[in-house]
């Protein structure tokens, strides 16, 4: 867990467990996070791009599910916003683009 960060650790957010799947924490920060995962619904399983707050010491963050931490998964549209963003780290940014615009 990153120094600055006080809340809920990312790499322990699994929830839910039947729909979730992280692969790669590309971003912690104080704040909030970002990951790269899998994510199953009616479409399926695919690639994601997800986000939550870590919150303060303590703190679960948020999104929560049940009162678990979980991820927000972004919309794709959104993607290329963070390609060129400082928030993927760039010895990241062409293993995440390839993983997130691949066909699942």
């Amino acid at each position: 867990m990153s120094e600055n960060n006080k809340g809920a650790d990312p790499r322990e957010v699994l929830s839910p467990r039947d729909k979730w799947e992280l692969v790669d924490v590309l971003h912690e920060g104080r704040w909030w996070s970002m990951a790269i995962g899998y994510w199953t619904d009616e479409d399926g399983k695919r690639p994601v791009l997800a986000q939550r707050w870590n919150g303060d010491e303590g703190d679960k963050g948020n999104p929560l599910s049940r009162g678990y931490p979980t991820w927000f998964i972004l919309p794709s549209e959104t993607y290329s916003l963070y390609f060129g963003s400082d928030f993927i780290p760039d010895d990241k940014k062409s293993k995440v683009v390839d993983f997130l615009l691949k066909k699942s």
